[in-house]
């Protein structure tokens, strides 16, 4: 994930936030929730605290209120809503271009109808760089398995929130370990805990766990990431800044004192770069060499 949103909100602050969700959710105030989650992704927070932390605490709270009677299925409902919403709207904020290589399909196993927890885990990995297909919902075990065996993934992601619906979860994972070359199988999800007996390859109820988990097992932590990967993430962040300041590729190399096809090898990472050409780009750009590197 870039360093660009790296900050571990304080634990006033997280609870405020929390406080705050919660309530708009539970009021329906769509425009409040939107601006308090624009709020702290300005401040540059983890997306894991805005999505698990801040969305996830909110609804599993809705949830236990509404299993204990004390909200309806109708407020629970609209509460979801708006979180997707949400979700939406963060996604789309941190989202930075990089791409590692590798390919994950996520998925609610078939029968259960919740999505958010999948979601998470899949806007989780494509913060990391993943290239991800999120299947939704209720995905019927037969088709997940076609998917898997016609597109050859290096993940595969179930997500199971009701207990039972476990047993389809461990039938889909069996015939997805019986394909010539079965892909890695992370289960997650609310019914999952420490006594769910199933032959995933990572087990856990805790999306940042399995992310993880997920990187440690591809050796995708930064010291890891290869130089093509590093310089596919430079162009695109270069890339992104010349567009924003509505620069085309010759403006910013006439700037950068290079040439326009340099410029535009250097944005698709084709081009190995030293460190005076960084250089001279981010003073082109405007910027410090470190925020151009770390984006």
């Amino acid at each position: 994930m870039s360093r660009k949103y790296s900050v571990k909100p304080r634990k006033t602050d997280l609870a405020r936030s929390q406080e705050n969700l919660l309530s708009a959710l539970i009021e329906g105030d769509q425009l409040g929730a939107i601006r308090l989650v624009d709020s702290v992704i300005s401040k540059r927070w983890e997306p894991s605290f805005v999505y698990v932390n801040v969305i996830g605490h909110c609804l599993v709270e809705i949830g236990v209120r509404w299993h204990s009677g004390n909200l309806s299925i109708a407020t629970e409902h609209r509460a979801t809503q708006i979180a997707l919403r949400l979700i939406s709207r963060a996604q789309a904020s941190y989202i930075d271009g990089r791409r590692v290589g590798r390919r994950a399909i996520i998925t609610s196993v078939e029968g259960d109808n919740h999505v958010i927890g999948g979601l998470t885990f899949a806007d989780l990995l494509r913060f990391e760089g993943w290239d991800v297909d999120f299947l939704g919902a209720d995905s019927p075990t037969d088709s997940i398995v076609e998917m898997v065996e016609r597109e050859s993934p290096d993940l595969v992601g179930l997500s199971v929130t009701i207990e039972e619906y476990l047993l389809n979860a461990t039938e889909t994972i069996a015939d997805i370990k019986t394909l010539s070359n079965p892909p890695v199988v992370v289960l997650g999800g609310a019914a999952v805990n420490e006594n769910s007996i199933v032959e995933a390859d990572f087990t856990s109820a805790d999306a940042v766990d399995a992310v993880n988990w997920v990187q440690a097992h591809f050796k995708l932590h930064d010291a890891s990431v290869t130089i093509e990967v590093m310089l596919t993430e430079l162009g695109t962040r270069i890339q992104a800044l010349r567009k924003d300041q509505g620069l085309s590729q010759q403006q910013l190399a006439t700037k950068a004192d290079l040439d326009r096809s340099y410029i535009s090898a250097v944005e698709h990472g084709k081009q190995n770069v030293s460190f005076a050409t960084i250089k001279g780009i981010s003073d082109a750009l405007g910027i410090g060499v470190a925020e151009l590197i770390s984006g």
